[in-house]
Order: C-alpha cells, then structure tokens, then sequence
C-alpha cells in the first residue's frame, strides 16, 4: 500500500463532486480502509499502542480527511443527484467505521495491546485515545459476548444511520412554502416583501411565497401585523417534512431503544448520556426540570407582560415573537432599523479582530483556495506569533436550493499528524433587499454569528495528534471530538461578548449618514437578552429538551414522537402546538447528533457563564486570559476530558452561579 501524503491540499473536484465522483472516492476509501484495519487483524507479532492503536488512528485519520468528498456535497451541492449520492455515502462510511469498530477480533488484539504496553512510554494524547477507542469499540457493541446479539446490534446500529440520513436529508431537501397577499404581509418592509419570489393565485392575484426557512419565517413571526398571518406561517412551518419525517422518526426512536437495550441498556438516553459530561439520565432531566422550575414566577410576570401588550387577550404561540418585538421597539431595541449598523463584510472583520486578540491568532482572507460555489469565502488562520498556519475557514452564508438549512460549523477536515484542520460555517443569512444596499444583519444574527465561529475557532485551534481527539460532532461519519454536552462550551462563552455594549461598539459601523448606535440603545440590547429571553426562547427550549430526553426514554411499546413533543410544550413552555402539526419532524437535532442531547445547549450554557466570568473580572479584551482559554480548553480538544478542562481553565470546580444570575433568576 503507498504511503499518503496528508495535508489540507483540497482540490476543486474534492469539493464540488459529482455522483459519480462521490461513488469513486467511497469505493476507493472503503478499500483503504478495510485494508489497513485487516493488516492490524492480521499481525502476527505481540500486539502492541504501535501496531493497533496507532495504526487504527492512521487509518482512521486518512479516512476522515478524504471523506470530504463524499459528505460535502448532501449540504451544498446544487444537484440533486449528488445530493442523494453524498447523503447515501455518509451513511456507507459510518457503516464502515461501525463495521470497524463492532469487530470483536479487533478489539480484543486492543485490549491486549493495552495489557501489554500499560503505560510505558505514552504520553497524555496517547493515553487518552486509547481509553476514547476503547470506549468507541464498547459503544459499537465489540464488547457484546453473545454473537447472535452482537451482529443483531450492528444491524440495528446501521439502521439507525439510515434512519437519521433520511430524515436530516429530508429537512435539507424541503421547499415548504406559504403564500401571502401584500395586504397579509403588513407590518413588513416593502424591500422584504419584494425579494420574496412572486406568485399568481388561482384568481390571478400577485402573492408571494415566503419559505419557512428561519431567514424569511422569522422576520414575519416577529413583524407581520395580522394574527392570521403569523399563525398560518406557524402552520405551514409545523407541517414541514410531517409526512415524511413523521414514520421515520418513530422508528427511529425505537431502533435506538432496541439497540440500547441490546447494549444492556434500559433506555437510548441511558446509553447516550453514559459518554457525556452529564452521565446519567437523571442528571441531565434533573438539570432541566430544576431551571425550569427556577423561572417559572419570571415566565409568568413575562407572560402577564405580554398579555398586557396584546391588549389583555390570550397570547397564542404565534403571538410571541411579535409582542416581544414590540415590546423591544418600546426599550429602544429595533432590530429591523438596527440592520444598517451591521453590514455583513465590515461586521466579519470586527469579529476576527476580537478573536485574533484574543486568541493570538491572524485571519487572512485566502481567494485562491479552491470552493464549492462563487460565494463562498475562505480564510487562513494562523498563530499570530509564529504565522504558523491553525487552519482553515470557509464561510458559506446564503441560502440556495437543496443546501442545509440551518446554521453549523461542519468540520472539512479533522487535525492530526500531518494534517491541519479546516471547518465550515454554514449560515443563512438574508440576502440583500437591494443591489446598493449590500446584506445587512440583525443583532441577534451578529450574536450567532459569533457563536459559529466560536465553533470554528475551537476547531481550528485543536492541537492534537490523531484525528479521534479532533474537534468533530456527528454530521461527519468519522469518530472524534469532545463529549457532546461540552461541545457547545466554548461557542457559548464567546457568544456572551455580543451582549456587551464595548463590544457591540466594536462590531458595529456607522450608518450612511454617519452616526453610530445611541449608548441607550446599546444598554437596551444588553437588558433586552435578559428581560424576554425566558419567555421568548428559554422556556420553549427547557421545554423541547425535555421532549427529547422524553422520546428517548419512552417504555411504551409504539413511540408518538409528536404526542411527546406536544405533551412536553404544553406541560413546561404553556404554548401547545398548532392541531394538525409536526413540529419534531423538521427538528434537525434529533437526527443530526444531539439525540438525548438537546439539553447539552443549557447544560454547556452554565459552564461557559462560569467561564465568562473570568473575562469579566480580568477584562472583556485581556489577552492573558485569552491565550489561558486557547491552552486549556481549545488546543486539548478531545485530549481531556472536559471536565479536567474547566478545572484547568477555572483553577477549581465550576458552579452554576453565574448562570442563574445571568438568567435573573434566583439561585
């Protein structure tokens, strides 16, 4: 077999392949593959971390930077053909490592290695993959005694892949629309109205379809004036994929049960939880039933206040968004008229500065680097210091046909021994409304935006030698990263810098005719994410966590994905779902990785509050504590478990304090 050179030398056929390509690649990885994990299966010397663990890691590392190819285009292509074909190998290439990973051959010649070695010689990286790949073997049912179960298992585990590609591929390739009048659509901008795509109705009216995609949903949520007109978008949104999605995700609901208990699970959320910060089960539930008890007298007052807004009647679901509005109007906070402060380039280029700062790193704008569509931007990251390269940023903002539809860091290519790593955010922003306009962001798209690339920077600042310790989530195939409930820690802290009058200063540009944000309305942006955030978002999402938690621990013979998302809305958040809706059925977390997780976005909330607290007692902009951040818990990735991170970091046990506080709510 030769020898192959690994580096992030991505190539314009890599990037944009067709179905014939992606079929290429997956053949030619899957050979690879297969080949190098049979040669460890087949030394016939003492096994030892040289000839197993570190050879599955070579392999596993050439494997995960090629599969690129195969998994890029189900997001971004435009071609439907080499959608289904990409979405179709991701699922051929998990089957491969779980294939890998199931052998029972394999993982006993690892657990004799590691009774041979011990730890002699191996350092903290080492140390940790082999207890992570171990872990992984465990997980994927090479520990299971019985082979009749065992391959019963694996069975079920593949069917749960194809289960969860369908159902994500599925939100990807959604076109669902609703189609409005101008007069429904009041209360909205003309220039918004106008860029939606025109329709002729069955009387020959001008209408206009507005997608249920979050760029046009939420924008007439929180602005259209008629009730009518917010609740048939809420519908319409609630109907997405139901028809599809719907049967998918019961059965896979009860696939994971069946194969945990396979496992010796009781539940799919015992299983998931066992490898994550949290544990257990209880404890994740516990966690979020106690926060949500914690706000209720806020989330009444809120309500009260919101009712109060309506004009004393009841507020529905689809009346939310819109009387926070304008109520946010009233504190000062206009998101609409903010826009013209947060022009998309110059904003960017604030963002890096504070990450260059803060991290020591240099942003580089990079237009030679090959790309998948003319819009995509690159970037180079490197070591401010040294100019030693980190890695790599592509920046894909816009919505197009068949793309993902929501926003993530996908990671392009894992950091390992000879390969430095290189990420993508993948966004939906709002196109410009107008050629001499340019595209302009809300504030709270500004806060996401910083978030994402708080994503990107823990990734492209991993320092470790094999690609399972590399920053990962489950939409690649490939194993690796963090404990799943820590992975939003970081993206979280940093998101926490965009709540900061100093900060949004920074970010922020002078309109056209050269003023600046008022000082009052930058106070009311800081007091606005506190005062609505628990009954706008915070009680609806302790709420959905609590459904999947729900979904993943239902004992009852056939699993009603949609009762239980409803039952758990109605019983915690007070809003039911519209009758006739789905919501569950778009919801991309449950399919993409964050099964029995959801509740990782809280849980890593009250730890990156903790942290943020040493910027705010050292300096939002201290450099010293930055470069502290960067060494101890973004460069180790998955080289520590988390937990040894924060305590590095923090100098002692994190505590929930500073989240209580920063919800307003009593400890």
């Amino acid at each position: 077999m030769a020898t192959r050179r690994v580096a992030h030398d991505f190539t314009k056929r890599q990037l944009t392949a067709t179905a014939a390509d992606v079929a290429c690649e997956l053949r030619e990885i899957e050979a690879e593959y297969r080949e190098r994990v049979a040669g460890i299966r087949a030394h016939a010397g003492k096994p030892t971390f040289e000839t197993t663990f570190k050879k599955l890691a070579e392999a596993d590392g050439i494997a995960s930077y090629r599969s690129v190819t195969c998994v890029l285009p189900s997001l971004v292509s435009g071609c439907p053909e080499s959608r289904k074909a990409s979405s179709g190998a991701k699922g051929s290439l998990g089957k491969m490592w779980l294939e890998a990973y199931a052998c029972p051959v394999l993982y006993q010649k690892l657990k004799d290695a590691q009774t041979a070695d011990g730890n002699a010689g191996r350092d903290e990286q080492d140390l940790r993959l082999v207890e992570l790949v171990l872990q992984k073997f465990e997980a994927s049912g090479a520990g299971i005694a019985d082979d009749s179960t065992r391959k019963a298992y694996v069975c079920k585990a593949a069917r749960i892949r194809e289960l969860a590609g369908s159902m994500e591929q599925n939100i990807n390739e959604d076109t669902t629309a609703a189609l409005f009048s101008r007069e429904e659509l009041r209360g909205l901008p003309d220039s918004f109205i106008d860029a939606l795509t025109q329709k002729v109705g069955e009387g020959g009216e001008k209408l206009f379809e507005a997608s249920v995609k979050a760029p046009v949903r939420m924008p007439i949520m929180k602005q259209a004036d008629l009730a009518e007109t917010r609740k048939k978008m809420q519908y319409v949104a609630g109907t997405a994929c139901a028809v599809e999605n719907g049967p998918i995700l019961n059965e896979l609901l009860e696939t994971r049960r069946t194969a945990a208990k396979l496992l010796g699970f009781e539940t799919h959320a015992d299983f998931a939880l066992s490898t994550k910060t949290a544990r257990t089960t209880k404890a994740a539930m516990d966690f979020c039933i106690d926060i949500s008890d914690r706000m209720k007298a806020k989330l009444a007052a809120e309500t009260d206040e919101l009712r109060r807004e309506n004009g004393g009647q009841p507020v529905e679901s689809w009346d939310v968004g819109y009387l926070c509005s304008r109520l946010r109007k009233k504190d000062g906070v206009d998101e609409e008229a903010l826009k013209e402060f947060f022009p998309l380039e110059p904003t960017l280029h604030k963002i890096f500065a504070i990450y260059e700062d803060l991290l020591g790193l240099k942003v580089t704008r990079e237009a030679s680097l090959p790309t998948w569509h003319e819009e995509v931007m690159r970037f180079a990251v490197a070591d401010a210091a040294t100019g030693e390269l980190a890695g790599w940023l592509y920046m894909d903002l816009f919505p197009r046909e068949g793309k993902f539809g929501h926003q993530m860091i996908f990671p392009l290519a894992p950091c390992f021994d000879g390969c430095s790593p290189a990420c993508c955010y993948m966004g939906n922003l709002a196109r410009a409304e107008s050629a001499d306009q340019g595209v302009l962001m809300r504030a709270t798209e500004v806060r996401t935006m910083f978030h994402e690339l708080g994503h990107a920077m823990h990734c492209l600042c991993t320092r470790t030698k094999y690609s399972m310790l590399s920053w990962a989530w489950p939409m690649v195939p490939w194993p690796g990263g963090v404990e799943q409930d820590f992975l939003e820690v970081p993206s979280t802290m940093f998101e926490q810098w965009m709540l900061e009058p100093e900060v949004l200063t920074k970010v922020s540009s002078p309109k056209k005719d050269g003023s600046t944000i008022p000082t009052e309305t930058l106070a009311a942006l800081k007091a606005d994410a506190k005062r609505l955030k628990v009954s706008e978002s915070l009680a609806t999402y302790y709420a959905m966590s609590v459904a999947d938690l729900n979904m993943h621990t239902c004992r009852e013979n056939t699993i009603d994905a949609r009762r239980i998302y409803a039952d758990a809305l109605t019983k915690i958040r007070g809003l039911s779902p519209q009758e006739g809706t789905h919501p569950a059925a778009s919801w991309y977390h449950v399919a993409i990785g964050y099964d029995a997780g959801y509740y990782g976005y809280g849980w890593a909330e009250c730890y990156a509050q903790d942290l943020f607290e040493s910027f705010r007692r050292n300096g939002l902009f201290d450099e010293a504590t930055g470069r502290r951040l960067r060494e101890a818990v973004l460069e180790p990735c998955a080289a520590k478990p988390a937990a040894r991170m924060l305590t590095d970091f923090l100098q002692r046990e994190p505590t929930k304090q500073a989240y209580l506080t920063a919800l307003g709510i009593q400890a």
